[in-house]
């Protein structure tokens, strides 16, 4: 838990109450004046729309005043305090993949693939970084290649959906070297599109954490989702040491010293490109301590299903019950999956599921409480609500 799931009241910077303005300058009118004013005066209706302004002024007031509290702030505010403690907003980034490119005639001596050689997949196209030698006698080459556009516009795109040559090759070598095919090999994935406030807004409030080394919990979660975009959750599991027979020894199966993230990401598992730029983050000389052994994996993926029989009040609109029930078991999922170790309580998704004609709920899955620990992540499988019948209530 964050200090942003404390529940805090929104804080009143001045009173905003329009019927209280207006009394207050109804008040003032009748203090500068000696005059009752009364609603059908005119000086009452020109009091009545000085007032009104006076409210949209006290609440462009009341907004700028929230812009400077980090749980309240949003973009560009939210940079600039972001900047005070030394985070910035993560940039959009570019998908990556790696092209298989095959040369017909094989080339008879050394040549090299230059850097920006284009290949295009959709819309979307990729790049290669750098110049590549390629020895006599080499008929393909696997190369990196990174998305021209950033965001997640270039991800997705299956092994062998990225294969148009759109840069001559032949021209950019002294050697006429000849590609006669090209394709992905990889899924194309890493692009991400510039960090929301939501999640920059979590990374300023875990900042401080950044300065000391990495260690504690809050130091290595606040690296791990500097680390990418997409990153939402993760959980540090460390050594659970106890002492037995004079020794000290692990109780949950890791060896003292080794730190184990089990990052989590928008869709769900992370990939390969996100598991190593998490390990890069974290495995820095100047954030990861001396004695600790970082570690990535994907969270535990623990699935359940949502199976649920509702009785409606008869004067209930059947149709509008179970649509309401549906978007709140969507709600319940998704709140459920955009975190790490969350259990899924029965009598929460019940007391969820009585929403607007709901007179019962017979719940059949989950059959029991899923209690998961920290690196477990509650994926649901998918949701089936039904109508049993009705009651009179």
């Amino acid at each position: 838990m964050s200090l942003l799931d404390r529940l805090l009241p929104e804080p009143d910077f001045l009173v905003r109450d329009p019927d209280a303005v207006t009394r207050q300058m109804v008040a003032q009118y009748e203090e500068l004046t000696g005059k009752t004013l009364y609603p059908a005066q005119v000086e009452r209706l020109l009091v009545d729309v000085i007032a009104y302004r006076e409210s949209l002024m006290r609440e462009a007031i009341q907004d700028a005043a929230k812009l400077n509290l980090v749980r309240y702030s949003r973009a560009p505010i939210l940079d600039y305090l972001g900047e005070n403690i030394g985070v910035s907003r993560l940039d959009a980034s570019a998908a990556r993949t790696t092209l298989r490119f095959t040369f017909t005639p094989v080339p008879a001596v050394a040549t090299f693939l230059p850097a920006g050689v284009v290949v295009q997949g959709g819309e979307v196209q990729f790049t290669t970084e750098v110049a590549i030698s390629i020895a006599p006698g080499t008929q393909t080459l696997d190369v990196g290649a990174v998305c021209l556009q950033t965001g997640v516009k270039g991800n997705g795109f299956l092994a062998g959906q990225v294969r148009d040559l759109v840069s001559d090759v032949s021209s950019l070598t002294s050697n006429q070297l000849v590609v006669s095919a090209v394709q992905n090999t990889t899924t194309t994935a890493g692009g991400a599109e510039a960090e929301d406030d939501e999640h920059f807004r979590e990374r300023i409030v875990l900042a401080p954490e950044q300065f000391s080394n990495a260690g504690s919990v809050g130091a290595y979660k606040f690296h791990a989702l500097s680390a990418h975009q997409d990153v939402i959750d993760v959980a540090v599991v460390g050594s659970e040491i106890a002492v037995q027979n004079g020794q000290l020894v692990s109780t949950n199966g890791i060896p003292p010293g080794v730190v184990n993230l089990h990052p989590l990401i928008k869709t769900g598992l992370p990939s390969a490109a996100v598991k190593a730029a998490v390990l890069a983050a974290c495995n820095a000389d100047k954030v990861r301590p001396l004695t600790d052994l970082v570690r990535v994996y994907d969270p535990v993926q623990v699935d359940f299903a949502i199976t649920a029989q509702l009785t409606l009040y008869a004067s209930a609109d059947a149709a509008l019950a179970l649509l309401e029930a549906n978007k709140a078991a969507v709600a319940f999922r998704d709140r459920l999956q955009g975190r790490l170790g969350l259990d899924v309580v029965r009598t929460q998704l019940i007391q969820a599921l009585h929403v607007y004609g709901v007179y019962a709920v017979a719940l059949t899955a989950p059959a029991n409480d899923v209690v998961l620990s920290a690196e477990k992540w509650p994926r649901c499988t998918g949701i089936n609500i039904t109508i049993a019948g009705t009651a009179q209530g």
